[in-house]
């Protein structure tokens, strides 16, 4: 067993004592925001405990959601406290190195990526987009960058940090993102916590290989541009 194996073991009780509270709300909403409908196929990476996960099963009465993480722990527990769902699928694994079979409609990182090495960002996301239907959602959830740089230089903040915690930068991301064939829709930081913005919401969207359709006439915001640009 690995030591990021072996933390997420232990981490378990701390995140069942936490349960459902207000982060996983807000993503939850989040997703709404993006467009999560009740049929979608929806991978959960990192999904813990199953907290985040119960939350979307009880969304996707018509649809399935498969949760994965590192901990054997975890997985143990998401499976006994989702044990009613019928479609919610459990995955014990390293998402970097697993093949997953299927399509997904929406691909979930809930707080996650920031424990996952930089260096394997770049096979992740190769990973995630090809597991992306072609109008598929990545939405990633992760801490501010600055937000987080700042808790290491804070003892008592420093003590919560997990054993891989790294903050990620756009720049960062995006070095690893668009070379997998992906693009930022949305990014957006946001205070949940704390005033000044301590976590961040993005959408990453598959590069278009389709031709670009014309821009529909009857649009009222295509036509208010065009009345803007004299056309």
């Amino acid at each position: 067993m690995s030591d990021v194996e072996k933390f997420y073991d232990e981490f378990a009780d701390q995140q069942e004592d936490a349960g459902i509270n207000r982060r996983h709300l807000s993503i939850d909403q989040w997703l709404t925001n993006f467009g999560l409908q009740d049929s979608h196929r929806v991978l959960e990476v990192g999904c813990g405990v199953g907290t985040q996960t119960e939350l979307l099963a009880k969304r996707l009465e018509n649809g399935q959601i498969t949760a994965c993480d590192i901990s054997p722990e975890s997985i143990k527990r998401a499976e006994s406290r989702l044990k009613n769902f019928t479609n919610a699928h459990f995955i014990a694994c390293d998402i970097v190195d697993y093949e997953i079979e299927g399509e997904f409609d929406f691909i979930i990182l809930p707080d996650v990526l920031e424990h996952i090495p930089i260096d394997q960002h770049p096979r992740l996301f190769q990973k995630l987009a090809a597991l992306l239907t072609s109008e598929g959602r990545i939405v990633i959830h992760i801490p501010d960058p600055y937000y987080l740089k700042w808790r290491y230089t804070q003892e008592k903040e420093a003590d919560k940090m997990q054993v891989i915690d790294q903050s990620i930068f756009t720049d960062t991301l995006v070095g690893s993102v668009y070379p997998a064939g992906l693009y930022i829709e949305h990014l957006q930081s946001y205070s949940l916590h704390v005033e000044n913005h301590d976590y961040q919401i993005i959408l990453l969207r598959k590069k278009r290989q389709k031709p670009y359709p014309p821009l529909n006439r009857k649009s009222t915001l295509g036509n208010r541009i065009k009345g803007k640009l004299g056309l």
